[in-house]
Order: C-alpha cells, then structure tokens, then sequence
C-alpha cells in the first residue's frame, strides 16, 4: 500500500470516526481485483466513498458530503450501460448488504466509468426491503 492509500484510508476512518467503511471497500477492492485477475470479471473495479445524493438520504445518512458508495470501472473502453446495471444490481439484489452499507451511513450507490461520462446512481433505501420499518 502507497503512503498516498494510506493517508486517504486514515482520514476516512476518522472522518467516519470507524473502520468498517474502510474495511468493506478494501474487502471489495481486494475482491473486485481477484475476480479480475482470475477472469471472472471483466473490468476491473475500485471502490470508494464519494458525495451521495441527498436526494436519497435516509435516517443513518452520513454528512451528503460522504455518503455515496461509489463503484469506479477502470477499463471502462467500450462501456456499455447494460454491464453498469448488472454491476449494480448484484449489490442491490443482496438486501442483507444494502442493509448494512445504510447502517454505515451510505445512501447511494454510484456506478461509474473512470475515463467517460457515464454515471448510474441508486438510491439504497429503494433496495433494502425496510418500508415496515419507516426508513424513508
């Protein structure tokens, strides 16, 4: 790990004043690298903590500012939105997960590709099966 990765992982756990963000995007990034190496995926992807929507805010949103789950495409040539979505709906077709990134004060899933313009956002809260809870 760079001396830059750290920095950035050290002021996001005080920022969240955790380390189970960090934990969860640093599981996925070494998962997401795995899946890629191995051939079982395609593209490569990174996740990050980025601005959320505050559109999509619910009560355990962190601060607008860091409450976007944002899944970066980094080979993204030829991007098509068909593969965004599929990304996107294997981690919202998980409502255990969707679950728990809400409680670590998540609200949006991003999708992206690094080097072009497209950007697929999803509101959490529409995936997570809590409407008798009155999570809005």
């Amino acid at each position: 790990m760079n001396i830059r990765a750290i920095i950035t992982n050290l002021i996001n756990s005080l920022l969240d004043g955790s380390f189970e963000r960090m934990r969860i995007i640093s599981q996925m990034n070494a998962a997401f690298k795995e899946y890629f190496t191995t051939g079982e995926f395609k593209r490569l992807c990174k996740v990050s903590i980025s601005q959320g929507n505050s559109a999509f805010a619910h009560e355990m949103s962190s601060l607008w500012i860091r409450s976007g789950f944002k899944i970066t495409i980094e080979n993204d040539y030829s991007l098509r939105e068909s593969e965004m979505e599929e990304l996107a709906s294997n981690v919202t077709d998980n409502a255990a997960f969707v679950r728990q990134l809400m409680a670590i004060g998540f609200d949006t899933l991003i999708i992206k590709g690094k080097t072009t313009v497209k950007t697929k956002s999803f509101a959490l809260k529409r995936y997570a099966n809590l409407n008798q809870y009155f999570i809005s």
